[in-house]
């Protein structure tokens, strides 16, 4: 039987108990041995003061146990450090209550939670510590689009295959308890019963915009949608109403739409649902403010098409028994549902006793949402949209293609900051934009203004790392912003990126994310509210030398894209 307690230590003794169990007397280790006692572990939660103690025992005495002389007197030995009944010293320990159980037919493998994370470039398997949070281990591999009739669209086929074999080779060492989910946006899957009535869409595909002005005659209007115009397929509705026109047999045939997340969801669990942050994330489907699907949605008769919506994070059931059984997973394993990507680096944040809090989410899209923040300042020519937090709420956002654009703009070799002085000193600059798939700049050409230096592979880096701070920093002056700036994903390792935005926002504190795992990470946070993926930050620092030519060459930037 497994026993659980929680006990209450005084504060500033959290060294001096761990201190007194590592000289843990010999007569009473002997005595919790002689009472079956085992697999004993004490957690200490430094944030209340709070201990944490299971162990295992059959049979247990508990009365035997307690009124022997030895933990008599090892009670008193530790009740100057924490809380204890009167008259007696033994600490105060409320039982905690079991809810859950796994791995009991498997005890020698690690308990995780494995997170599907399935970007616009990379498709990652994460496995988190089951506890801690802890990032494990993680599978990649890149993904693809399948550039064939009828349309640029999604290797589903590939990316299923790859998903059941990876979770297949993990469950060979490890005890996946749950699996939770984050995808890219724009991507939906039009099902007929359990299969595709249609291929799904790659939201990149130009063709979209065939019915571009019948579009726009009957989208919702920014005010209801909070939904920018954008290219291609960006906007859901828009991807929907060219399939409805192009492919109108194929349509009739629709019995359901599933976000991206959810039919993935769907294939490991059976069950079908909806989910706000993808519903609300620049589809033209949803109104932010009522937090209901738009007059739009509801006029195509596509409101009807959705499942049920679901919270974000809250279990669709387990996983699928023949599935189980073909991966070799726990039947008892739970699926979440999923979560859009750039909402998954908020869910560390959205409970956070703060006033506003702005998130910087980095990795093909740098996406810059602001926690409590106000809609008013949303333009939808900057592509500036309202995109839903996990509690539902309307959350004022820019973004650009940052990973994109970085991607193209660097080489190879790493930039120093003395190749990002030499880039300053000598005006090189690269002016929007490198991605058509949206930013403020979407319409523009990019240009290098090379000055006619043919520059080295390390100062070509050190001009992406210039670029993509200049175009954050540019986005943030465009929100309503809070003070504290938290970068989240790939550039948050970014040591170049980091130091010119520090020097640039003086009027707010740069904070970098240590914790690795990034969306991946909220991901898993849904699914097991007790996991520890807060505070782990580090602040950005100015580097003086460079600050003054960094405000010279961004106010030389600034002027030429005034006129963009």
């Amino acid at each position: 039987m497994r026993y659980a307690s929680v006990m209450y230590l005084h504060e500033g003794c959290e060294e001096e108990y761990r201190q007194r169990h590592s000289d843990l007397w010999p007569e009473l280790a002997k005595h919790l041995k002689q009472h079956g006692i085992r697999n004993y572990y004490i957690h200490l939660d430094r944030n209340e003061n709070r201990l944490y103690a299971t162990f295992d025992a059959d049979d247990l005495d508990i009365e035997a146990l307690a009124s022997h002389p030895v933990m008599q007197r090892w009670w008193e030995y530790m009740a100057d450090i924490m809380e204890t009944k009167v008259p007696s010293f033994e600490p105060v320990a409320d039982v905690l209550e079991e809810v859950f159980q796994f791995n009991i037919e498997q005890p020698d493998k690690h308990r995780v939670v494995a997170v599907l994370d399935i970007g616009k470039t990379n498709i990652k398997i994460c496995l988190m510590d089951g506890q801690t949070g802890a990032l494990l281990h993680i599978a990649k591999r890149t993904n693809v689009v399948i550039d064939a009739p009828p349309y640029p669209h999604v290797d589903e086929d590939s990316i299923w295959r790859w998903i059941k074999d990876t979770l297949a080779d993990l469950a060979q060492g490890y005890f996946i308890t749950s699996i939770a989910i984050t995808t890219h946006g724009a991507t939906i899957a039009c099902m007929s019963g359990d299969k595709l009535a249609l291929p799904i869409l790659d939201y990149e595909y130009d063709g979209v915009s065939e019915f571009k002005e019948k579009y726009d005659t009957v989208r919702p209007a920014f005010s209801e949608s909070f939904s920018p115009r954008l290219p291609q397929g960006l906007n859901l509705g828009a991807q929907l109403f060219w399939q409805q026109e192009r492919f109108s047999t194929e349509f009739e045939t629709i019995d359901s739409l599933l976000l991206y997340p959810q039919y993935w969801g769907f294939k490991l669990s059976g069950n079908k649902v909806s989910e706000v942050t993808s519903l609300g994330c620049h589809t033209d489907l949803w109104n932010p403010t009522s937090c209901q699907f738009s007059g739009f949605c509801e006029q195509q008769k596509w409101a009807g098409l959705f499942p049920e919506v679901m919270e974000t994070g809250a279990k669709l059931g387990v996983i699928l028994p023949e599935l189980a059984d073909e991966i070799g997973l726990p039947p008892s394993c739970v699926i979440f549902n999923g979560i859009h990507d750039s909402n998954a680096s908020l869910v560390p944040y959205i409970g956070q006793p703060m006033e506003k809090l702005t998130v910087v989410s980095s990795g093909t899209w740098t996406v810059i949402a602001t926690i409590n923040g106000k809609l008013d300042l949303l333009r939808e020519d900057k592509d500036m949209l309202a995109n839903v937090d996990a509690l539902g709420r309307a959350t004022p956002t820019i973004r650009f293609m940052g990973g994109r654009e970085w991607e193209q703009l660097r080489s190879d070799a790493k930039a120093s900051l003395s190749d990002i002085s030499f880039i300053l000193e000598h005006g090189i600059l690269a002016i929007p934009a490198f991605a058509k798939g949206g930013g403020p700049f979407a319409h523009n050409e990019g240009r290098i203004i090379d000055r006619g230096m043919e520059l080295t592979s390390a100062q070509q880096s050190a001009l992406a790392d210039v670029y993509v701070a200049l175009m954050t920093d540019y986005c943030l002056d465009l929100m309503d912003t809070s003070e504290t700036v938290i970068v989240e994903g790939a550039f948050s390792n970014n040591i170049n990126f980091l130091t010119l935005l520090a020097c640039m926002r003086s009027q707010n504190e740069i904070y970098a994310s240590r914790d690795v795992t990034g969306t991946s990470g909220g991901a898993a946070l849904l699914s097991n509210k007790s996991l520890k993926l807060k505070g782990r930050l580090s602040l950005a620092i100015c580097d003086a030398q460079i600050k003054p030519l960094l405000n010279l060459y961004r106010q030389q930037w600034r002027d030429l894209i005034l006129s963009l």
